[in-house]
């Protein structure tokens, strides 16, 4: 090689990590700045603000970061040591949409804390760590008794580390939202945040949960087509055996003991709970029907339970309590009519949930919100439902009466 390739060589060289240079300090000295500014006006990482401003009045909490169980539970349990509830939902995430508002006493949703046994056990016990309230709601999900899918329903995981922090990733993320079109120009460059409004799903859809820890599905309901459509996505898991549709060939005795464990531990500590499975729409109950012995741990455990001395509510069929399709959100999360109706039901099962109930109210909206997901809210009164699941729901056109 020539001495002048060699010289052209090393000032191409150098040049080149000039630049690599220059744009890393770009993006130290402006990129993350900008994405942290943006980060903190959005609320998108804000849990301890998004708590005190709904310990004040209504105010929504949606972040992106934080969609999974452990960051559920990490805000939740902020908002829950601000509440000091009496009577708790706890568990599955399908039972999200109920709200406080038919509660005569304070009632928080802590729905979406847990996914499995286990997880339920943990949760419960950070709960009960901070404040112990009258009755909890115990909310499960049929294949939570699967050893597909958790095998160790008495493990102890440690908490995964909180994802409500400034780090690399979390300042990446508005440039990678903006590049991948998922917010536009203008909500990129601050002309587009509400007040009472904390994370992105929040800020930009009104999506996410409410003073009282019930989740909004703002975006789901009003969209022309839901991503669950005709419950299409959660059949074709059914139809391949997968994820929370794994079938298995007995009921396993050990997760019949984990629950066995958090039910008695909570009535030693003096604490009433009420189990009952989440509901599941008609379409897909008949699809787990034709293939029962598959299902032994969604058929079998009701009277499983039972043998233990703990009564399930009979929930898990929307149609038993007159729920129709139109009622949910998708194949697993029910919508807040639904919720209301599975509330009623429980009554039935405990008629010591009644002093907390404004029964006249829950079944005057259980008839006036027929075969809609959610009750019109005055914090969200633009709302107009659609037939988001595309199954002929007759829908109101406007802008809803409020109660």
């Amino acid at each position: 090689m020539s001495d002048q390739l060699k010289d052209t060589t090393r000032s191409w060289l150098k040049a080149f990590f000039l630049l690599l240079s220059g744009l890393v300090a770009v993006a130290l000295l402006v990129a993350a700045p900008l994405s942290g500014l943006w980060l903190y006006l959005s609320g998108e990482l804000a849990v301890d603000r998004a708590v005190q401003a709904q310990s004040r009045g209504f105010a929504l909490f949606g972040s992106t970061v934080g969609r999974n169980a452990n960051a559920t539970l990490e805000y939740k349990l902020d908002l829950y040591k601000t509440k000091r509830p009496q009577i708790v939902l706890a568990g599955s995430a399908g039972m999200g949409s109920l709200k406080d508002t038919m509660f005569l006493r304070p009632m928080l949703n802590m729905a979406g804390t847990a996914n499995s046994l286990s997880s339920l056990r943990a949760s419960l016990d950070a709960m009960l760590a901070l404040h112990k309230p009258d009755v909890v709601l115990l909310a499960l999900d049929f294949w939570w008794f699967s050893s597909a899918w958790e095998k160790n329903p008495f493990a102890q995981d440690p908490r995964e580390p909180s994802p409500f922090s400034y780090t690399m990733d979390t300042l990446r993320l508005p440039w990678r939202m903006l590049l991948q079109g998922d917010i536009s120009l203008p909500q990129f460059m601050f002309m587009s945040f509400q007040e009472a409004r904390f994370g992105i799903r929040a800020q930009f859809d009104d999506t996410g949960y409410g003073s009282d820890g019930s989740f909004y599905a703002t975006s789901i309901i009003t969209a022309k087509r839901a991503p669950d459509a005709g419950f299409a996505r959660t059949l074709d898991r059914q139809r391949r055996h997968i994820g929370e549709f794994a079938p298995q060939k007995a009921l396993s005795q050990a997760h019949l003991d984990a629950l066995a464990d958090i039910y008695f531990r909570l009535r030693g500590r003096g604490i009433v709970p009420v189990v009952f499975l989440s509901p599941l729409p008609g379409e897909l109950l008949d699809a787990l029907k034709k293939e029962e012995a598959l299902y032994p741990h969604l058929f079998s455990l009701r009277q499983a339970l039972a043998e233990r001395g703990i009564e399930l509510a009979n929930t898990v069929d929307a149609r038993y309590f007159s729920a129709s399709s139109c009622e949910f959100v998708d194949g697993t999360h029910a919508g807040e009519v639904a919720a209301l109706r599975i509330t009623n039901e429980l009554t039935r099962v405990w008629n010591g949930l009644l002093p907390y109930i404004n029964m006249e109210a829950l079944n005057r909206a259980i008839n006036e919100w027929k075969d809609h997901a959610a009750v019109a809210s005055p914090f969200l009164p633009r709302v107009i439902e659609e037939d988001f699941l595309q199954l002929g729901c007759v829908k109101r056109t406007g802008p809803a009466r409020l109660q």
